[in-house]
């Protein structure tokens, strides 16, 4: 598929099944909220107990830091949760299905523990990144009380190097693992192997794949950027209205302004509500059309699509992925086929070469020898 064909197909999909894919990104969104309402009653809490007993606050800023890391956690394993369960029900509304939250739940079961390593892999990442630029950062305190500015500059000078180069290793690694997320919850492979997968099959693919997610990554961060500018007039006009020239006074404003705050989030979690479904099956199709690309044959080695082949058949349709249909486009339909029960996997790796399903009739001259 071009460019057309992947909007074509997810908006296809959106459109078909628009209830349950809405559905199933709520989850992650009433965890975010849930989350961010936590945060501001403690944000709250601290600030007056900050004005009320500075030395006492500390249990606050210890509860602070637990909710905040534990929370995230959370929330990063709903949306994970949500992108698998998103991948199902994109593959199987193109199949013709009708999928339904509770079928896609127990389908989805155990996408989380094999996510786990790459969830771990990328904990111990960014572990590594932060602990250098934290020890950058000590050094260059430490170099500013010495009164030693050649130390600090070096030390400030590393950091933004560090963060130079990160910026297109960051980039470059999240397009070659781009797919790990449907390969996993397509192909119910384990963690270590969806990642190679995804690797592998971006091979020679990189600026393709990178072209096609930046582009719905952008349209989809434009309307973000416009539901987030307009919650932030409110904001801004709040926080210059405010006077902040004692500590009762910052308790009092903080208690306004965090109310304010939750408004924002809730509206941006609205408009992500609407844009995340969406992007989900597109990246979903993306991993589709990128795996009949890399493992199906060529089409001309075999006559080209719909052309008899060398022993008579016909090569698969190119709307057929695995032998079966794919992201349909608008006013197509595609016969039903039966969803995997809980605990099957989808459609193995490596298709048929040639198709076996569907894609080939019987031959109607003698086969040459094989071999």
């Amino acid at each position: 598929m071009d460019l057309t064909g992947v909007f074509a197909g997810s908006f296809t999909a959106l459109k078909q099944r628009f209830g349950l894919l809405i559905l199933i990104s709520l989850l992650p969104t009433l965890v975010t909220l849930a989350y961010a309402v936590i945060v501001v009653l403690l944000g709250v809490s601290l600030a007056v107990g900050v004005v009320a007993d500075p030395r006492g606050s500390a249990p606050l800023i210890i509860a602070m830091i637990v909710v905040g890391i534990a929370g995230g956690v959370v929330v990063a394993l709903s949306y994970l949760k949500a992108q698998g369960m998103s991948t199902l029900a994109a593959y199987e509304i193109a199949q013709g299905q009708r999928p339904d939250l509770n079928g896609l739940w127990h389908r989805s079961r155990g996408f989380l523990p094999r996510m786990a390593p790459v969830i771990a892999i990328a904990i111990g990442a960014l572990l590594v990144v932060y602990a250098i630029i934290a020890a950058l950062a000590i050094s260059m305190v430490g170099a500013l009380n010495g009164r030693s500015g050649g130390a600090a500059a070096g030390s400030a000078g590393l950091i933004f190097l560090l963060v130079i180069v990160l910026i297109p290793v960051a980039i470059f690694i999240q397009v070659k693992l781009l797919y790990t997320v449907p390969a996993i919850a397509l192909e119910q492979v384990g963690g270590i192997d969806g990642m190679k997968r995804s690797w592998t099959i971006t091979r020679g693919a990189f600026w393709r794949t990178f072209g096609y997610y930046m582009v719905a990554s952008l349209a989809v961060g434009v309307i973000g950027s416009v539901a987030s500018s307009l919650t932030q007039v409110p904001l801004m006009s709040a926080r210059f209205s405010q006077r902040f020239d004692s500590p009762a006074d910052l308790g009092s404003n903080l208690s306004l302004l965090m109310p304010l705050y939750l408004i924002a989030i809730t509206i941006q979690l609205l408009v992500q509500l609407l844009t995340q479904p969406f992007l989900f099956s597109y990246v979903a199709y993306m991993y589709i059309d990128q795996v009949r690309r890399t493992e199906l044959p060529p089409a001309a080695a075999w006559g080209g699509y719909g052309q008899p082949g060398p022993q008579g058949g016909y090569y698969a349709a190119p709307n057929q992925y695995y032998g079966q249909p794919y992201p349909p486009q608008p006013g197509q339909a595609y016969p039903p086929t039966q969803a995997p029960q809980p605990g099957q996997a989808y459609p193995p790796a490596q298709p048929p070469h040639p198709p076996q399903d569907g894609g080939w009739q019987p031959p109607t001259t003698p086969q040459p020898p094989q071999g």
